[in-house]
């Protein structure tokens, strides 16, 4: 059974407009079909080495596909209709779309269609497309461009204002800083106005030339001529200027732009992030809380634990102590384990604020922690305490007020801090007194580093007296000394002229493994030698034993011995009746220093 017959009448046409419309148009695009059929066409042949006109160009076939039409989304029935049924204007329209749209494919294949079917000849409209679909990352070349720009030269088109834009635009996207200077100077010869959006091309492309500092100043002077900056530029030029290490810079054009856009400028996440690491590890603190303050305080961002890291750094440096809180807090709500380094840089932070009872209140909180608290990571309180004199007894009061009031465990660190700091401004017996009122604020009691600081404090000041009760209350309290201690008391014996307890604390430091320090041990042999001391060459072969000796330290010390203790056995043999070889002999070994240790040795058994 046939089917039944459509009736065109008004309620079809009311209820389908669609397929009247189809209808139509495939019978008027059938007639005007027919009649491009039976043109004759007498348009002139584009010239030869052309990219329209060569034989291994993109026109070398003799007529496009019929399918050939372009489909993007949200375009329109006319739009999905066939290149070669469009008509002339819509053609020309498809040429600057696909042109703007970087389809260099889709511009070629309109323009085949121009010239060897609607025998249009090649003009400004259609090299501006090609020159516009350059802007396409895989397509196009600044090469390119320059090789079309020729071939207009040649065929006579002149680059019009939308034309120079065009290629402005595709060396944004393809540095050459040659054609791009002399595009600008041609727009200048003819008098050709630069758009905002040609300025945005502009400096995009000093950008990828890595002109930094032309770029930015190209950015200020359209700021000044309130020339639009677009949103795309603001954020290229901040991502290559953090790229290439031009943090300061990139900081500069975000301050740019919030003059321009207000204080609340909408970045990404992402580059929100970059900024901040960036800063926070070049120790920009403005930056750093600006941004932490804006966008990680409100909980727009999440850093990462590295970031806070660096942030807290920042913070300990400018003494922001808001900053330093935050980010402290934040590293204990993701259950970081804090270190000493952290509340070291919270400390410091206070400190620099000049609150002291903060700073020694992180101080016993890294105790409660269960850290293993030194002297050395006290070392910002150490510094703040030996800027000024009553610093040091101030804050052992403070310590006293934690420990009796507020009924806190206070670490030794903490008091040693405090002695050690008045042993350097010279103040031992401000020290001496903090050690005897020690028992009222820690309950654990002096330790060794306790004792070392005041027995610095007794070399500076040559008290060998008060370094010798020091050391008997260190074995009555069954403390264990340690190198620094011996190393300390043999200084301390030195510089009273007691060279004998000197070396009876070096045996006996000997005898448990340890070794003075390098210029202790060179101080003694030197001691050893001025004396006549003959236990100076058993200091020199222990020396040269030592780890990380200077080997021609050592060498300086060995000729220094032979020449004292070889020239004077040689005067015990003048005195014997040797006469004149005995002294010659003296001369040899004064001037051959350098003999074998052999002979040091003999000399010292002839003593």
């Amino acid at each position: 059974m046939p089917p039944r017959p459509i009736i065109n009448d008004a309620l079809w046409r009311y209820l389908c407009p669609n397929y009247v419309q189809i209808v139509a148009q495939s019978k008027s695009g059938a007639k005007r079909a027919s009649r491009r059929q039976s043109r004759t066409f007498i348009t002139q042949t584009p010239p030869q080495g052309s990219t329209f006109g060569s034989p291994n160009g993109y026109f070398n076939s003799s007529s496009p596909r019929q399918n050939d039409f372009h489909l993007a989304p949200g375009r329109t029935l006319r739009e999905k209709t066939p290149l070669v049924r469009l008509p002339l204007p819509d053609l020309y329209e498809r040429l600057r779309y696909d042109g703007a749209a970087g389809n260099h494919e889709e511009v070629m294949n309109i323009i085949k269609i121009l010239i060897k079917d609607r025998r249009e000849r090649p003009n400004a409209l259609m090299y501006s497309a090609i020159l516009h679909s350059y802007t396409s990352s895989q397509e196009g070349t600044a090469g390119k461009v320059a090789k079309v720009l020729e071939e207009m030269e040649t065929a006579g088109v002149e680059l019009d204002a939308r034309g120079a834009e065009c290629v402005l635009e595709a060396l944004a996207v393809h540095p050459d800083y040659l054609l791009r200077t002399a595009i600008l100077e041609y727009m200048k010869a003819r008098w050709f106005t630069l758009s905002d959006r040609a300025q945005n091309f502009v400096v995009a492309g000093m950008l990828r030339d890595r002109l930094f500092e032309q770029a930015l100043e190209k950015l200020d002077d359209m700021i000044r001529q309130r020339t639009k900056v677009e949103k795309w530029l603001w954020d290229k030029t901040m991502w290559m200027l953090l790229e290439f290490g031009e943090v300061e810079e990139a900081f500069y054009v975000l301050n740019l732009r919030q003059n321009v856009e207000g204080p609340g400028v909408k970045l990404s996440n992402s580059l929100w992030q970059q900024l901040l690491d960036a800063g926070a590890r070049n120790h920009l603190a403005e930056a750093t809380a600006m941004i932490w303050n804006t966008q990680v305080q409100p909980g727009y961002l999440k850093p990462p634990t590295g970031t806070c890291i660096h942030a807290l750094s920042v913070a300990a440096r400018a003494g922001d102590v808001k900053l330093a809180t935050d980010v402290f807090h934040m590293l204990a709500e993701r259950g970081i384990a804090l270190q000493s380094h952290h509340y070291e840089a919270l400390m410091e932070s206070y400190l620099a604020n000049d609150d002291l009872y903060a700073a020694l209140a992180v101080t016993i909180y890294m105790h409660e922690s269960v850290l293993k608290l030194s002297q050395d990571a006290l070392h910002p309180l150490f510094t703040y305490l030996s800027k000024k004199e009553e610093r040091p007894m101030e804050a052992f009061t403070m310590l006293q007020g934690f420990a009796d009031q507020e009924k806190k465990t206070v670490p030794i660190a903490a008091i040693n801090t405090c002695i050690h700091a008045s042993v350097m401004q010279s103040r031992l017996a401000e020290a001496i007194d903090m050690y005897k009122a020690l028992h009222t604020v820690s309950n654990a009691g002096p330790n060794a580093q306790t004792f070392n600081n005041l027995l610095r404090g007794c070399h500076f000041q040559g008290r060998k007296q008060l370094a010798m009760l020091l050391a008997s209350e260190m074995i009555q309290l069954n403390i264990a000394p340690d190198r620094l201690t011996y190393d300390r008391l043999i200084l301390v014996c030195m510089k009273a002229g007691d060279l004998n307890d000197a070396l009876l604390y070096y045996e006996e430091m000997r005898e448990q493994g340890l070794e003075p320090r390098k210029r202790t041990h060179e101080m003694l042999v030197e001691k050893c030698v001025d004396a006549g001391d003959g236990r100076a060459v058993a200091l020199v072969g222990a020396y040269k034993g030592t780890s990380g000796a200077d080997q021609q330290r050592a060498v300086v010390l060995e000729r220094l011995v032979r020449a004292r203790f070889e020239e004077g056995d040689a005067v015990k043999r003048q005195g014997a009746g040797e006469g004149a070889a005995a002294e010659e002999v003296a001369v040899e070994d004064k001037f051959e220093r350098d003999a074998a240790m052999a002979a040091l040795v003999k000399a010292t058994e002839r003593m």
